[in-house]
């Protein structure tokens, strides 16, 4: 771990105000996190998005003090963080306009040839809803597809989900509410070890947050950032799991929900998303496999990273690089790589003719990996 290079970007994500659009603009400047500490107040307040006060709470580095106690912590847990623009963040993730600028972690993360599927529901699920979670998982892996899958190590539904996928041999993430300097629920601790062993916990708040109810909020986004889908098996009209299905959808992920009875106050949001066409229904692992293309067989890999560097100028790689995942439109291209929508038509056209992209309804773009 070299502290000096992480300090600063630890530093970035604990000035207030500052998101992943403003870390976007002043890491479209600098090089590196450090160098944003460097700029004068007047090249500050020349980027887009950064006033005076963010300019002054970016001059005044009293959060580099904070910084550097959260290295020590790191270094006596044993922790290791991701910061937005390194090239190991999660692609996916990545895309969301609200990206943790730093996440802290203890496992590891999945290589890319893995699928990652969230799944969420209820607290108090019934016995069906638990059977339902580990029939689906299990027959995830039965099928021999290398899933992922990610919750939040909450009481009922989440919980079920980690120990069947951790049952079947399948990698499993727990994106947690709080600081690691505990864990909540503490019963889960066990699991949580194992989860450890077997894939990674997630956290975007540092040492000192503590379990509220808003950070649980908060963490959803990750869960449904993180992966190419979100699975619902049961849930009331209201709830966390509600809130990660719209994360997902305001993401342009795939949302699929088991349905349940009329009159079964577990399945009321289930049903609603299912009637607001939010959602897709779903009854077996082969139809999340059919819904999410697993079942296709190999995906023809798009050009080799040699190729590329000698079709693409640097822009153009830039834009390439951001449609690893779920389609893009214009508006977020432009946010992401920090470029005028102009500028991104432009170079969208150009990877088109060369077919590399291809526009898709909606005015979204993507890999042309066919």
């Amino acid at each position: 771990m070299d502290a000096n290079t992480i300090i600063p970007k630890l530093a970035l994500a604990l000035i207030p105000g500052i998101g992943a659009n403003i870390a976007r603009a002043l890491m479209a400047r600098c090089a590196t996190a450090e160098e944003i500490f460097r700029l004068k107040r007047r090249d500050l307040i020349s980027i887009p998005g950064i006033g005076t006060l963010l300019a002054d709470r970016l001059l005044h580095t009293e959060t580099f003090k904070r910084a550097e106690e959260e290295i020590r912590f790191m270094e006596k847990e044993r922790l290791d963080c991701r910061f937005l623009f390194d090239e190991d963040y999660p692609p996916r993730l990545a895309q969301c306009p609200d990206a943790p600028i730093v996440f802290f972690l203890r496992g590891g993360l999945p290589g890319p040839d893995f699928r990652m599927l969230s799944v969420v529901g209820t607290r108090n699920p019934t016995t069906r809803g638990k059977q339902i979670t580990r029939d689906l998982i299990q027959g995830l892996a039965d099928k021999g597809h290398p899933v992922v899958i990610t919750s939040g190590l909450a009481y009922g539904i989440d919980i079920q989900a980690h120990i069947a996928a951790l049952e079947s041999g399948l990698k499993t993430i727990a994106v947690l509410g709080h600081g690691f300097h505990t864990l909540y629920p503490a019963i889960h601790r066990q699991i949580a070890d194992r989860i450890t062993e077997q894939g990674g916990l997630i956290s975007d708040f540092f040492s000192h947050n503590l379990p509220e109810p808003k950070n649980f909020i908060r963490r959803n986004r990750i869960i449904a950032g993180l992966t190419e889908a979100t699975l619902v098996v049961e849930s009331g009209i209201k709830g966390g799991a509600m809130v990660t299905a719209e994360m997902a959808n305001s993401y342009d992920r795939d949302v699929m929900v088991i349905p349940g009875r009329p009159d079964d106050l577990m399945s009321q949001g289930c049903n609603y998303l299912i009637r607001s066409n939010q959602a897709s229904l779903v009854e077996s692992a082969g139809d999340i496999e059919y819904l999410l293309g697993w079942n296709q067989g190999p995906v023809k890999k798009p050009p080799s990273e040699p190729m590329l560097f000698e079709q693409l100028d640097p822009d153009e790689m830039t834009i390439y690089g951001l449609l690893t995942g779920s389609p893009l439109s214009v508006d977020q291209i432009c946010r992401l790589a920090g470029f005028p929508v102009q500028k991104v038509s432009f170079l969208l056209l150009g990877l088109e003719f060369k077919e590399l992209i291809q526009a898709m309804p909606g005015k979204l773009y993507a890999r042309n990996d066919n």
